[in-house]
């Protein structure tokens, strides 16, 4: 585990301070005579996150939750600054080839020399951060309906409501938590399901948030998948903060509800310092059980193992977060090819992908708003008909 830490600062810094050397060059016109003082300032914004992860190892709470804000949301405008300047050199070039191909010579204002794209990025990162700010703490509900002949024995629909990648930690904002779990109790679900990244921390910084979380109370009762930062958290620390705030934690086992309803949960990879999918003993925890039964799988990660398919109805996973910043859903779909929302894995056999209802690192979505999912699984035979 600690040569997957090392790896992981490793690349980040490499990744970040090659992005933080970018954005001084692209600086250094309009730092005449205080070069020294933009690296410093520069320096210190670099290592703000790692050293909020360090303050909050070490159970220094307000320091913490100060150089955390401040350096995640640095980090968000940064990249975002990052790729609106690449967009706009992209599209000078462009513009300068296009000229040249013409025979032309390019207006000043296109020159390699030119300096007004870096306000201009600067100006619309500015615009992105606070708009993604704003959109991180809406509660914005996806509706879904599924039916299936396995339903059948169901007198009415059964709702469940599904929630990932929360991440509460130093950072969390205890009304938005407050606004959500009252959203979740208006919605009225027999089962509340978490597919991994509850927490970031242990129980005991975050009492506050698990005692919102055990105000839901529904009749089926509440269950949880582990995700990457449980793993990372530590098995123990995790399993205490699921039940306090009131989740069942479910490893490769299977729950019946209202014996019409089966839901399996498996373990992120990470748990067990993996890095591909446990696929025999995911079989193994779906053949629990019975065939004739609706089975709900719950996976943090989208990947579906094709072996699998026969034995669950629908698998509902998150940890891509949409992207959570545009454009970075691109890269994540490199990884996980399965797109957000509701997609068809098998003959009546489908995967939900969820965006994921908080944000890790920068607190900010940007074209990829957070999202409380509602499944309605309902005993009749027509096909899944999407958002109502």
């Amino acid at each position: 585990m600690k040569a997957g830490i090392i790896l992981v600062v490793s690349v980040f810094l490499a990744l970040y301070g090659g992005m933080h050397y970018a954005l001084y060059k692209k600086a250094l016109p309009f730092a005449a005579g205080c070069r020294g003082s933009l690296l410093v300032v520069l320096g210190l914004l670099l290592a703000a996150p790692l050293l909020a992860e360090l303050l909050k190892g070490a159970g220094r709470v307000k320091p913490a939750t100060l150089v955390g804000r401040i350096g995640y949301t640095w980090m968000g405008f940064a990249f975002l600054f990052f790729c609106f300047s690449l967009g706009l050199d992209l599209l000078l070039l462009c513009a300068r080839t296009s000229a040249a191909l013409l025979g032309a010579s390019a207006p000043g204002i296109l020159q390699p020399a030119s300096v007004w794209p870096v306000p201009l990025a600067a100006a619309l990162a500015l615009v992105a951060t606070v708009h993604g700010f704003l959109s991180a703490r809406q509660i914005r509900v996806e509706w879904v309906r599924i039916s299936s002949h396995k339903l059948a024995g169901l007198s009415r629909p059964f709702r469940l409501v599904q929630i990932s990648d929360l991440h509460l930690d130093l950072l969390s904002d205890r009304d938005h938590v407050q606004r959500l779990v009252e959203t979740i109790a208006s919605l009225r679900a027999d089962v509340v399901v978490s597919t991994g990244d509850l927490v970031d921390m242990g129980p005991e910084p975050l009492r506050a948030f698990t005692e919102q979380l055990n105000q839901l109370k529904p009749d089926g009762g509440k269950f949880a998948v582990t995700g990457n930062h449980e793993a990372y958290l530590g098995p123990a620390k995790s399993l205490a903060v699921a039940e306090q705030a009131g989740f069942e934690m479910l490893a490769y086992r299977a729950v019946s509800v209202d014996g019409v309803i089966h839901i399996v949960g498996v373990d992120d990879p990470a748990v067990r310092n993996r890095i591909t999918m446990d696929g025999p003993a995911e079989r193994a925890a779906l053949q629990q059980c019975p065939k004739e039964a609706f089975t709900v799988l719950l996976k943090h990660q989208p990947l579906v193992h094709r072996a699998s398919v026969a034995c669950f109805d629908l698998q509902l996973s998150g940890h891509t977060h949409g992207g959570q910043i545009f454009p970075f859903h691109w890269i994540s779909r490199l990884a996980y090819p399965a797109r957000t929302g509701l997609s068809p894995v098998g003959p009546e056999t489908w995967l939900y992908v969820s965006r994921g209802t908080g944000t890790w690192g920068p607190p900010i979505r940007f074209l990829a708003p957070p999202e409380l999912t509602v499944i309605d699984l309902e005993p009749d035979a027509a096909l899944p008909t999407g958002p109502e």
